[in-house]
Protein backbone atom coordinates (compact mmCIF):
# COMPACT_ATOMS: atom_id res chain seq x y z
CA UNK A 1 0.00 0.00 0.00
CA UNK A 2 1.24 3.44 -0.83
CA UNK A 3 -0.18 7.00 -1.18
CA UNK A 4 0.74 8.42 -3.79
CA UNK A 5 0.12 12.01 -6.27
CA UNK A 6 1.25 12.54 -9.80
CA UNK A 7 2.13 15.59 -10.84
CA UNK A 8 0.47 16.91 -8.13
CA UNK A 9 -3.04 15.04 -8.39
CA UNK A 10 -4.54 12.78 -6.29
CA UNK A 11 -6.30 10.90 -9.44
CA UNK A 12 -3.37 8.70 -10.05
CA UNK A 13 -5.71 5.62 -11.51
CA UNK A 14 -6.04 7.78 -14.70
CA UNK A 15 -2.26 7.45 -15.46
CA UNK A 16 -2.00 3.54 -15.59
CA UNK A 17 -3.32 0.62 -15.60
CA UNK A 18 -1.82 -2.39 -14.40
CA UNK A 19 -2.18 -6.62 -14.41
CA UNK A 20 -0.46 -9.26 -12.61
CA UNK A 21 3.11 -8.54 -14.05
CA UNK A 22 2.96 -5.28 -15.96
CA UNK A 23 1.98 -1.50 -15.74
CA UNK A 24 1.63 0.74 -18.19
CA UNK A 25 1.68 4.35 -17.30
CA UNK A 26 2.03 7.34 -19.03
CA UNK A 27 3.54 9.67 -17.48
CA UNK A 28 7.67 10.14 -16.94
CA UNK A 29 7.72 10.41 -13.28
CA UNK A 30 10.33 8.19 -11.53
CA UNK A 31 8.67 8.47 -8.07
CA UNK A 32 5.51 7.10 -9.35
CA UNK A 33 7.35 4.58 -11.45
CA UNK A 34 9.32 2.97 -9.11
CA UNK A 35 6.43 2.89 -6.30
CA UNK A 36 4.46 0.83 -8.79
CA UNK A 37 7.45 -1.38 -9.13
CA UNK A 38 7.65 -1.63 -5.63
CA UNK A 39 4.20 -2.15 -4.43
CA UNK A 40 2.71 -3.78 -7.28
CA UNK A 41 5.84 -6.28 -8.63
CA UNK A 42 5.60 -5.69 -11.93
CA UNK A 43 7.54 -4.30 -14.83
CA UNK A 44 6.49 -1.18 -16.42
CA UNK A 45 6.08 -0.03 -19.88
CA UNK A 46 6.17 3.93 -20.19
CA UNK A 47 4.24 5.06 -23.19
CA UNK A 48 1.17 7.35 -23.92
CA UNK A 49 -1.78 6.02 -25.35
CA UNK A 50 -3.11 8.25 -28.44
CA UNK A 51 -0.72 10.64 -27.05
CA UNK A 52 -2.13 11.06 -23.97
CA UNK A 53 -0.65 10.63 -20.48
CA UNK A 54 -4.30 8.98 -19.62
CA UNK A 55 -3.57 5.25 -20.06
CA UNK A 56 -5.49 4.31 -17.14
CA UNK A 57 -8.50 5.74 -19.39
CA UNK A 58 -8.02 4.83 -22.83
CA UNK A 59 -7.29 1.01 -22.41
CA UNK A 60 -7.91 -2.23 -20.47
CA UNK A 61 -6.16 -4.99 -19.55
CA UNK A 62 -6.15 -8.33 -17.69
CA UNK A 63 -3.26 -11.03 -17.70
CA UNK A 64 -3.77 -12.32 -21.25
CA UNK A 65 -3.47 -9.00 -22.98
CA UNK A 66 -4.38 -4.96 -23.57
CA UNK A 67 -7.24 -3.83 -25.72
CA UNK A 68 -7.17 -0.14 -26.91
CA UNK A 69 -9.19 2.09 -29.54
CA UNK A 70 -7.66 2.36 -33.44
CA UNK A 71 -6.27 6.08 -31.78
CA UNK A 72 -3.34 4.23 -30.34
CA UNK A 73 0.10 5.91 -32.23
CA UNK A 74 1.97 3.12 -34.51
CA UNK A 75 5.08 3.53 -31.94
CA UNK A 76 3.18 3.15 -29.08
CA UNK A 77 1.79 0.52 -30.17
CA UNK A 78 5.30 -1.34 -30.90
CA UNK A 79 6.12 -0.23 -27.50
CA UNK A 80 3.06 -2.47 -25.95
CA UNK A 81 3.42 -5.16 -28.58
CA UNK A 82 7.40 -5.89 -26.98
CA UNK A 83 5.69 -7.09 -23.81
CA UNK A 84 2.20 -7.79 -24.45
CA UNK A 85 -0.30 -9.11 -26.27
CA UNK A 86 -2.28 -6.24 -28.02
CA UNK A 87 -5.84 -5.63 -29.64
CA UNK A 88 -6.76 -2.97 -31.45
CA UNK A 89 -10.49 -2.62 -31.79
CA UNK A 90 -12.55 0.39 -34.31
CA UNK A 91 -14.99 2.00 -31.35
CA UNK A 92 -16.18 5.02 -31.20
CA UNK A 93 -16.26 4.34 -27.10
CA UNK A 94 -12.39 5.01 -27.34
CA UNK A 95 -11.91 5.36 -23.56
CA UNK A 96 -11.99 1.49 -22.89
CA UNK A 97 -10.54 1.91 -19.06
CA UNK A 98 -13.31 3.83 -18.24
CA UNK A 99 -15.89 1.76 -19.80
CA UNK A 100 -14.91 -1.65 -18.85
CA UNK A 101 -14.06 -3.18 -15.69
CA UNK A 102 -12.21 -5.75 -15.84
CA UNK A 103 -10.14 -9.06 -14.06
CA UNK A 104 -8.55 -12.71 -15.41
CA UNK A 105 -12.06 -13.91 -14.71
CA UNK A 106 -14.37 -11.65 -16.05
CA UNK A 107 -15.56 -7.95 -17.34
CA UNK A 108 -18.30 -5.88 -16.55
CA UNK A 109 -18.88 -3.49 -19.43
CA UNK A 110 -20.80 0.27 -20.32
CA UNK A 111 -24.24 -0.91 -21.22
CA UNK A 112 -24.00 1.15 -23.96
CA UNK A 113 -20.84 -0.64 -25.86
CA UNK A 114 -21.06 -2.09 -29.14
CA UNK A 115 -21.90 -6.41 -28.84
CA UNK A 116 -19.39 -6.63 -31.80
CA UNK A 117 -16.81 -4.89 -29.43
CA UNK A 118 -17.68 -7.36 -25.99
CA UNK A 119 -17.14 -10.51 -28.36
CA UNK A 120 -13.86 -9.27 -29.46
CA UNK A 121 -12.86 -9.01 -25.97
CA UNK A 122 -14.20 -12.08 -24.53
CA UNK A 123 -12.26 -14.29 -27.06
CA UNK A 124 -9.11 -12.12 -26.69
CA UNK A 125 -9.25 -11.87 -23.10
CA UNK A 126 -11.08 -15.13 -22.43
CA UNK A 127 -13.23 -13.57 -19.51
CA UNK A 128 -17.36 -13.89 -19.47
CA UNK A 129 -18.47 -9.82 -20.27
CA UNK A 130 -21.46 -8.63 -18.98
CA UNK A 131 -23.00 -5.22 -19.59
CA UNK A 132 -24.10 -3.27 -16.52
CA UNK A 133 -23.62 -0.63 -13.92
CA UNK A 134 -21.63 -0.20 -11.09
CA UNK A 135 -23.64 2.50 -8.52
CA UNK A 136 -25.95 3.81 -11.00
CA UNK A 137 -23.16 4.66 -13.84
CA UNK A 138 -22.13 3.57 -16.98
CA UNK A 139 -18.45 3.86 -16.62
CA UNK A 140 -18.16 0.79 -14.37
CA UNK A 141 -13.87 0.96 -14.93
CA UNK A 142 -13.94 3.99 -13.40
CA UNK A 143 -16.77 3.40 -10.40
CA UNK A 144 -14.81 0.01 -9.64
CA UNK A 145 -11.35 -1.94 -9.42
CA UNK A 146 -11.29 -5.42 -8.91
CA UNK A 147 -8.55 -7.50 -8.97
CA UNK A 148 -8.30 -11.51 -8.92
CA UNK A 149 -8.19 -11.22 -4.94
CA UNK A 150 -10.66 -8.48 -4.60
CA UNK A 151 -12.73 -5.40 -5.38
CA UNK A 152 -14.07 -2.18 -4.25
CA UNK A 153 -17.02 -0.69 -5.84
CA UNK A 154 -18.64 2.48 -5.98
CA UNK A 155 -20.84 2.92 -2.41
CA UNK A 156 -23.74 3.75 -4.11
CA UNK A 157 -23.49 0.14 -5.31
CA UNK A 158 -27.30 -1.29 -5.20
CA UNK A 159 -27.39 -5.60 -4.09
CA UNK A 160 -27.98 -6.81 -7.98
CA UNK A 161 -25.23 -4.41 -9.04
CA UNK A 162 -22.66 -6.23 -6.29
CA UNK A 163 -24.15 -10.15 -7.20
CA UNK A 164 -23.18 -9.58 -10.51
CA UNK A 165 -19.73 -8.48 -9.91
CA UNK A 166 -18.98 -11.03 -7.53
CA UNK A 167 -20.46 -13.80 -9.94
CA UNK A 168 -18.90 -12.83 -13.26
CA UNK A 169 -15.32 -11.58 -11.56
CA UNK A 170 -15.49 -14.40 -9.02
CA UNK A 171 -14.42 -12.02 -6.26
CA UNK A 172 -15.88 -10.56 -2.97
CA UNK A 173 -16.10 -6.39 -2.79
CA UNK A 174 -16.63 -3.76 -0.79
CA UNK A 175 -18.59 -0.29 -0.86
CA UNK A 176 -16.12 2.20 -0.45
CA UNK A 177 -14.12 5.41 -1.52
CA UNK A 178 -10.85 7.40 -1.70
CA UNK A 179 -8.88 10.50 -1.70
CA UNK A 180 -11.80 11.75 0.99
CA UNK A 181 -14.81 10.90 -0.09
CA UNK A 182 -14.32 10.17 -4.17
CA UNK A 183 -16.70 7.59 -5.06
CA UNK A 184 -15.00 7.09 -8.46
CA UNK A 185 -12.85 4.87 -6.97
CA UNK A 186 -11.03 4.04 -10.36
CA UNK A 187 -9.80 6.98 -10.64
CA UNK A 188 -7.94 7.24 -7.59
CA UNK A 189 -7.09 3.70 -7.02
CA UNK A 190 -4.28 1.09 -8.72
CA UNK A 191 -4.23 -2.30 -7.48
CA UNK A 192 -3.17 -5.92 -8.38
CA UNK A 193 -3.53 -8.91 -6.34
CA UNK A 194 -0.25 -8.57 -5.09
CA UNK A 195 -0.64 -4.44 -3.61
CA UNK A 196 -2.30 -1.11 -4.14
CA UNK A 197 -1.24 2.45 -4.57
CA UNK A 198 -4.21 5.06 -3.72
CA UNK A 199 -4.11 9.28 -4.17
CA UNK A 200 -2.75 10.56 -1.69
CA UNK A 201 -5.68 12.39 0.19
CA UNK A 202 -7.15 9.12 1.22
CA UNK A 203 -8.11 9.02 4.71
CA UNK A 204 -7.20 6.40 6.91
CA UNK A 205 -10.72 5.31 7.43
CA UNK A 206 -11.24 4.65 3.76
CA UNK A 207 -7.36 3.02 3.59
CA UNK A 208 -8.84 0.33 6.17
CA UNK A 209 -11.92 -0.37 3.75
CA UNK A 210 -9.79 -0.17 0.60
CA UNK A 211 -7.26 -2.81 2.65
CA UNK A 212 -10.11 -5.20 3.79
CA UNK A 213 -11.77 -4.92 0.53
CA UNK A 214 -8.14 -5.97 -1.76
CA UNK A 215 -6.19 -7.52 0.55
CA UNK A 216 -8.66 -10.07 1.62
Amino acid sequence: MKLIAVNGSPLVGLYAKVNEDFAVVGVRDDKFIDSIREELNVEVIQTTIAGSELVGALITMNSKGVVVSDLILNKELEKLKKHLEVKVVETRMTCLGNNLCLNDRGCIAHPEIDQRIIEVISEFLDVEVVKGTIGGIKTVGMSAVVTNRGGLVNPNANEWEIKKIEEVMGVEVLKGTVNFGNDMVGSSLIANSKGYLVGRDTTGFELGIVEEALMR
